[in-house]
């Protein structure tokens, strides 16, 4: 491959979330710990596969102009807030 971004567009998205998870947790999926290396270019790979496909981007996601994308405070309270009849309280 040429270049990170070129090898970002010929991934899968099944490595791509397999790859987003291990960097999320530092892990592999066999629960191995990622080494430093293998950490910083799994990221990378991630940023660029993120740039070229996150076509709604999350918060804190690479956004396809190459910049992160960042919700309004405001915006990231109503998400959360909706989501209120999730939460189920336990009387012990």
């Amino acid at each position: 491959m040429e270049n990170i971004n070129q090898y970002a567009k010929n991934i899968s998205p099944e490595l791509y979330d397999k790859l987003k998870t291990a960097v999320e947790t530092g892990k592999w999926l066999d629960g191995a710990k990622l080494s430093e290396e293998q950490k910083a270019h799994s990221l990378q790979l991630v940023m660029a596969y993120q740039k070229e496909f996150n076509e709604k981007p999350d918060h804190f996601t690479i956004d396809q102009n190459g910049e992160i994308h960042m919700e309004a405070k405001s915006t990231l309270k109503k998400q959360f807030s909706d989501k209120e009849e999730d939460v189920h309280l336990l009387n012990l």
